[in-house]
């Protein structure tokens, strides 16, 4: 127990991790671009366009008034910072209907429910929270009979799975069911999605739960499978993506969970299979156009291996049935600041990427994920690989 309360404690005050170690913005500049950030967020949740657009001016005139200061260097070039100013800006509701502290209640996104569990002590003002995704049968019954430690450390999202059909569980419909509360959940509550945790329990949870830990790894943080082993999906080798544990309880999944990292959200080194027609997105790199299913020879699958040499600025990016990608950029993995040289299957393309607050929202406004990408490359043709030679 004493663990878990350390956990517990780390958990909450623990900040999501970057490649750049340091905050390099003055807190007062930190604030002053979170409040029209709040207030764009606000007033695109609620159809606005004339405040979100003041909202972005204000937000633009600011940055353009530090790099002033800043002697040739981008203030968009400052990862840690943005992930604050984008953590810290919403505001989000402390009570009310949808806000019921240490209750269990019940939302419904698109036709479909599922349980929303608050810490009894929540406060969005003053943190972004641990967040679990719960898919088990008898989810309610789970998180009631959860201890109360355990449950006051996270916020909890739990689907109603046994409406979905395993037919349905990779059609728009499982989809809806299972990742719509994640979406939901973001704008009402602070998760925070540095460390979105994945908990299966039962056989009909952990089946469920391993199949969208392999087609969305970059989602989660961490997955537990709990009286169980995970089973066996498509795209199981996408699990080496992320911490896997077997767990024979919800508490010790709890605890083991709580004691991960941080996710990393711009990894520079990965390999991702693409099973799914509409899964394409791996971290910072998105394949636009690709094959899957019966469209691939048995025994093959689309595929995206990833890597990033910082010190000669160059992405590469090897692909198998892919055809089109977008990649989205940031200081993190490489300096916008110099021309980029991105190998795609062998062959050699040059960028001078641009960064802008535009395209840093845009990207947020899809995601809302908290992801820090003020630039990107949009419909990168990867032509196809070398054929190995046949003997003749």
């Amino acid at each position: 127990m004493n663990r878990i309360l350390s956990l517990v404690s780390l958990a909450i005050l623990a900040a999501p991790l970057s490649a750049q170690s340091e905050p390099e913005m003055k807190a007062g500049d930190i604030k002053k671009l979170a409040k029209p950030f709040g207030e764009w967020v606000e007033a695109k949740i609620e159809g606005d366009l004339s405040t979100a657009s003041e909202a972005m001016v204000d937000m633009e005139d600011y940055v353009k008034k530090m790099e002033k200061k800043l002697k040739g260097r981008s203030a968009l070039s400052m990862v840690t910072d943005w992930e604050t100013i984008l953590s810290t800006g919403p505001k989000f509701d402390t009570s009310g209907k949808l806000v019921k502290k240490g209750k269990i209640i019940e939302r419904e996104i698109l036709g479909y429910t599922y349980q929303v569990w608050l810490p009894s002590a929540y406060a969005p003002a003053k943190n972004a929270y641990p967040t679990m995704l719960l898919l088990d049968m008898d989810a309610k019954k789970t998180i009631e009979e959860m201890p109360k430690l355990v449950k006051d450390s996270f916020i909890i999202l739990a689907p109603q799975i046994s409406d979905i059909d395993p037919e349905q569980l990779m059609d728009p419909a499982g989809r809806a069911c299972i990742i719509g509360p994640i979406g939901q959940g973001t704008m009402t509550y602070r998760v925070d999605r540095s460390r979105l945790f994945l908990i299966g329990k039962g056989e009909a949870g952990i089946a469920y739960a391993t199949g969208y830990a392999a087609v969305l790894p970059h989602y989660f943080s961490g997955f537990a499978s709990v009286g169980a082993a995970p089973a066996e999906v498509k795209a199981k080798k996408n699990l080496e993506l992320i911490p896997v544990e077997e767990k024979a309880t919800m508490q010790e999944a709890a605890d083991w969970v709580l004691g991960l990292e941080p996710a990393n959200r711009y990894p520079t080194d990965f390999e991702v299979e693409l099973v799914e027609p509409w899964m394409g997105v791996a971290y910072w790199v998105q394949a636009t156009k690709f094959e899957s299913g019966e469209d691939i020879p048995e025994g093959k699958v689309a595929r995206l291996k990833v890597s990033v040499d910082r010190g000669t600025n160059t992405i590469t990016i090897d692909g198998e049935y892919v055809y089109k990608v977008l990649i989205k950029l940031n200081d993190v993995l490489v300096d916008l600041d110099k021309p980029l040289t991105i190998l795609r299957n062998g062959e050699s393309y040059s960028f001078q990427a641009s960064r802008s607050l535009g395209t840093m929202l845009e990207i947020y406004a899809n995601s809302q994920d908290g992801t820090v990408f003020p630039a990107m490359v949009q419909q990168l043709d990867l032509p196809s690989p070398a054929e190995e030679p046949t003997d003749g």
